[in-house]
């Protein structure tokens, strides 16, 4: 099952990231599958085929509470579609996150989870302290939930075009702004954390 939202154009993927999905659709029947990444990496064309190996419940970062998000960010700094500023960073996306894998892991104890999320906060967190993203996560839920990690890989000069490409309100921000974006985000070092602290890695 999957929240509704607006579908996104699916990413193409190799033959190898095809395998490297089916091998880990065969640890994913059970517990919590996090499929994270930068945005527009191709998260949820892996969740989808992962999905369609695994027929789990879907939790999409994106579609989990938008207005929520949208509202708190219009009150503070006049942006709803603010995902990027320390303001949001502080304020919002720590109690957002922490809802997510709370509800992942409730539901986990009755059939799969796989969530589609971002997660570059935990990354950097669990990078700075030299643990697994799991264990990071395993840590925040307060829980000893099955928990595995999987790094979409992409080639980051693509993700402008990505974005371009899918036209998503919560993009503009970062397009109108791509040199801080790019500085910020894709080139802060998250590209070698993500695939040194999780426990799959798939390139797209």
């Amino acid at each position: 099952m999957t929240a509704a939202g607006n579908p996104e154009p699916p990413q193409p993927f190799s033959p190898t990231a095809h395998q490297t999905l089916r091998d880990l659709a065969a640890h994913a029947s059970s517990g919590v599958t996090i499929v994270c990444g930068f945005p527009a990496a191709g998260k949820t064309t892996a969740t989808r085929l992962l999905a369609e190996l695994v027929d789990p419940v879907v939790l999409d970062k994106d579609t989990f509470a938008p207005r929520l998000e949208e509202s708190v960010m219009a009150e503070l700094n006049g942006n709803p579609h603010d995902r990027d500023s320390d303001l949001y960073r502080r304020v919002v996306s720590p109690h957002l996150y922490a809802a997510l894998v709370q509800q992942a892991v409730t539901i986990a104890r009755r059939c799969p989870v796989v969530v589609d999320a971002p997660f570059l906060g935990y990354i950097t967190a669990a990078g700075e302290q030299e643990r697994r993203l799991s264990d990071y996560i395993r840590t925040i839920a307060g829980d000893d939930a099955v928990i595995r990690t999987v790094w979409v890989e992409t080639d980051t000069t693509q993700i402008r075009e990505r974005m371009a490409l899918r036209g998503a309100e919560r993009d503009r921000p970062k397009l109108a702004d791509w040199q801080t974006y790019r500085a910020n985000v894709l080139d802060s070092g998250l590209a070698h954390t993500g695939p040194r602290v999780t426990d799959y890695r798939v390139t797209n």
